[in-house]
């Protein structure tokens, strides 16, 4: 019988063991970190902010040569219409001067006007200054339709100047506009380059320092498997000490972490029962209270209801058992009560100064080895 109760026991201490081995390390798996870590992150985090940086100055680098392309473009495009123009000028004025110059061939014999023509193709005198004047008004239209040609043949040379010059100023602009481009796009592919380096560095200082957190959380949860198994051993014929019925649990209550959970961080009070502040029991006392479950004020009085778990049986845990501590592992002097949230961990007031915060279960036990079990109101 006694090497049936031996071998029972060491079936459930090393399932216990298996157990916290478990839920220890999935905590660690989640972000485990140290200096070096936190080093190398800070340096990737400003690395992929100088990216971001870098490929908004590309993008607007962009932007700036698209406008200047763009402008080369349309000043091209104007040069070409008044290129355009200027032969139309060129024509009209080649037409006009044709046309002026068979007109004066006809008025004009060697550059002077023919007065005998004129004079014998008179009736009077009267006729003949009629005819003079008409002379003189056609020299000065036909003077004034040459200047006006001329005139609109030079403002469309003046703009088509004006246009070459704005274009040559618009090509050494794009030409510079690709060149700060170049110039950003390579910065933006070294910092690439070095942020996959960091990245890369920072992968390896995870990957170790999993590997670390997962063999001392093997470590510890193997400790407090022992100690718990141990404290379990101790207790039960120590005064204070409950019977363990497996049949006697009930359903666990998890909404009450639910509301405990919303007040993470509110300060540590002697004698608090509101989120104005809590001590261990308040806490856990106000969080049953909420989801329509009274159990008593103190801890000690909390010990006493409910379905009770030994401490060697931390597989038996559920979210929202209560687990408590005892000076020096005695279970009639309990000091401290939490709630179990899972994966290893409990929730807690723990002290003054301190505030509402989750703990390591088997970090506890490990450490101050006052674990005297958990009860499930």
């Amino acid at each position: 019988m006694s090497r049936l109760r031996a071998v029972c026991a060491f079936i459930a201490i090393t399932l216990m063991a298996l157990c916290v081995t478990t839920v220890a390390v999935a905590p660690a798996l989640a972000a485990p970190s140290n200096a070096a870590i936190e080093a190398k992150r800070k340096d990737a985090e400003a690395a992929s902010n100088k990216v971001d940086k870098l490929a908004t100055d590309l993008e607007l680098k962009g932007e700036d040569l698209a406008e200047i392309e763009d402008a080369v473009l349309t000043t091209r495009k104007q040069i070409t219409v008044t290129q355009t123009e200027l032969e139309a000028a060129n024509a009209d004025l080649a037409m006009t001067q044709s046309i002026l110059d068979r007109r004066v061939t006809n008025i004009y014999r060697s550059g002077k006007v023919d007065i005998l023509a004129v004079f014998v193709g008179s009736t009077d005198f009267n006729d003949f200054i009629t005819r003079m004047d008409l002379l003189r008004r056609i020299g000065r239209s036909d003077a004034s339709v040459v200047a006006s040609v001329k005139e609109a043949k030079s403002r469309v040379e003046t703009a088509r100047a004006s246009l070459e010059t704005r274009q040559s100023e618009q090509i050494a602009l794009r030409n510079r506009a690709r060149a700060k481009q170049a110039e950003v796009e390579d910065a933006y592919q070294s910092q690439q380059v070095y942020l996959a380096g960091l990245t890369s560095e920072l992968k390896k200082l995870v990957a170790a320092e999993r590997e670390r957190q997962e063999r001392l959380a093997a470590k510890r949860a193997a400790e407090a498997a022992a100690r718990a198994a141990e404290s379990g051993r101790d207790n039960a014929n120590k005064p204070g000490s409950r019977t363990f019925d497996p049949n006697a649990l009930g359903s666990p209550h998890p909404n009450a972490v639910s509301v405990a959970r919303k007040y993470l961080g509110v300060r540590y009070v002697w004698g608090g029962t509101t989120p104005i502040g809590f001590d261990c029991s308040g806490l856990t006392s106000y969080a049953y209270k909420a989801i329509g479950i009274d159990i008593p004020r103190t801890s000690r009085m909390q010990y006493r209801i409910g379905a009770y778990i030994p401490p060697n049986r931390l597989d038996l845990l559920q979210s929202g058992d209560l687990v408590f501590f005892g000076y020096q592992g005695s279970a009639s002097r309990i000091h401290h009560v939490g709630m179990y949230v899972g994966g290893d961990s409990f929730i807690h007031a723990p002290q003054t100064g301190d505030v509402v915060r989750i703990a390591s279960l088997s970090g506890r036990i490990a450490s101050r080895g006052d674990y005297v079990g958990a009860t499930r109101p």
